[in-house]
């Protein structure tokens, strides 16, 4: 079990916060929770006022692990439904959160059944992801494993159990082999552009893919106040009807804009109104997957080129930047890649050299 905590009251824009720790995916991570706004009239002007106080410790009480001996054995299930779920509900990525909901309901909600979270054992997860591993690949396997051991940490670090009986569960036996990662190469992108003549808005679409980089929900969150005309502030991401953030802080980013993907984005803006979402849908954007299920598969399809997904652009360009370039660093910055933990640039900030000189250096070779 982890120590009892009390919590850091900070202050930031005009108000308090209470800092802890938790377990996340397995990892222990820092997380905060806000607690009031500052205001003397109510007590609350300083982050040592007992108004203050009394709130981090009322919502400290429901984080630390110290709890009674005679706490009710929870199932793996139980835990799931009144614990874990509300937790990464509150704390994580709703497009996160959906996907690990997927992965219980496909996966482990019928295989943890009614056992309690106290008598599971390591063994029992071995051979069921041994099992798994006859039709599932690694990453699969991983993926499951992964939402399974970071659930027991979290139960570990509440005290529910003592611990996490996943962590050293393993296939016992062969695996299948990864598939083979797809990406598109930059005769193909041009080849998917020329197949889509016909349709305007998957043109841009791809080419925003491709030559920007950029993620389908991030296409998706697009607004024309994001557009200049040499470049994109990437601000938002769009995913299950919801609009949310970016992926991480660095995906926070500005993006370089060529000019064939200038001229694309010129001729839709046309188009429109050119306010709002750049491609607007029935409930806010529109959704790719069946823009790419009606449209552009079959188009492609026609043209004799293979549909390898919107993410294959993205590996696409990451590659051939770094082909032009002799190194990673313009793919990373335009890409949006790095670790959350290290300092981030503001979007609004300039973009760094690298990704520009990249960015220019594909536009020459498109160009040519």
């Amino acid at each position: 079990m982890t120590r009892h905590q009390r919590g850091y009251i900070y202050e930031a824009s005009g108000a308090f916060f209470v800092r802890y720790y938790t377990v996340v995916d397995g990892a222990r991570k820092q997380l905060s929770q806000r607690l009031c706004t500052k205001d003397r009239n109510t007590g609350c002007g300083s982050a040592s006022a007992k108004a203050v106080r009394q709130l981090c410790e009322d919502f400290m009480r429901t984080i630390n692990t110290d709890t009674p001996k005679g706490i009710t054995p929870l199932s793996v299930t139980q835990f799931w439904e009144s614990i874990y779920l509300p937790f990464i509900t509150n704390n994580l990525k709703h497009s996160t959160v959906m996907g690990y909901k997927q992965v219980w309901l496909q996966h482990l909600k019928n295989h943890f059944g009614n056992t309690l979270l106290k008598d599971y054992k390591t063994p029992t997860f071995s051979l069921f992801i041994t099992s798994l591993a006859v039709s599932l690949r690694p990453r699969t396997i991983n993926t499951v494993k992964g939402l399974a051991s970071s659930m027991f940490a979290h139960a570990v670090a509440s005290g529910h159990c003592e611990s996490n009986p996943i962590r050293d569960a393993k296939v016992l036996g062969k695996s299948l082999q990864n598939g083979e990662t797809k990406s598109y190469s930059l005769e193909e992108a041009e080849r998917i552009i020329t197949a889509l003549v016909d349709h305007a808005r998957c043109q841009v679409i791809m080419a925003l893919a491709f030559f920007a980089g950029l993620r389908k929900g991030e296409i998706q969150g697009l607004q024309w106040e994001d557009v200049e005309e040499d470049c994109l502030h990437i601000r938002r991401a769009f995913g299950r009807g919801m609009v949310g953030t970016p992926k991480s802080r660095r995906s926070v980013r500005t993006v370089p804009v060529i000019g064939p993907l200038r001229l694309l984005l010129g001729l839709w803006k046309a188009k429109g109104t050119g306010t709002g979402w750049v491609f607007p849908g029935p409930n806010g954007a529109i959704g790719l997957d069946g823009l790419a299920a009606g449209v552009i598969r079959p188009a492609l399809k026609q043209a004799g080129v293979p549909w390898k997904g919107f993410h294959a652009c993205r590996r696409g360009l990451g590659t051939e930047l770094r082909k032009i370039t002799g190194n990673s660093n313009a793919g990373q910055n335009v890409l949006g890649h790095g670790s959350v933990q290290v300092t981030q640039q503001h979007y609004e900030a300039a973009m760094p050299e690298e990704a520009l000189r990249g960015m220019r250096l594909l536009e020459e070779k498109v160009s040519r």
